[in-house]
């Protein structure tokens, strides 16, 4: 009997260990997305608010300029950062989505 339990246990360690380790590679990769989503962002927002500002400092200071400016808010960088996001999103779903059709 101790050798039946010793075997039980040894096999249901096994398992809660491997499982525990699928799990945390998964939230790890996850992690790792998020943090590179995240980064892709606030690089997109700084990248558009250094170069709209900028260009809509020039375009305002003219009268056609500051009728212009009511198609560039001031959060236009973000707006412009919050749909690029979007867009590599959907991409990034189609491709996954072809690649798991493909390796069925």
């Amino acid at each position: 009997m101790p050798l039946l339990g010793q075997l039980l246990v040894n096999l249901f360690g096994g398992l809660a260990t491997g499982l525990a380790a699928w799990f945390a590679k998964r939230a790890a990769s996850k992690a790792i997305v998020v943090a590179g989503i995240v980064a892709s962002v606030t690089a997109l927002m700084l990248l558009f608010n250094n170069t709209v500002a900028p260009l809509a400092a020039q375009m305002f200071s003219t009268s056609y300029g500051q009728f212009l400016g009511l198609a560039f808010p001031p959060v236009a960088g973000t707006c412009l950062a919050a749909i690029s996001t979007c867009w590599v999103g959907c991409a990034t779903y189609k491709l996954r989505e072809r690649a798991i059709a493909a390796n069925l």
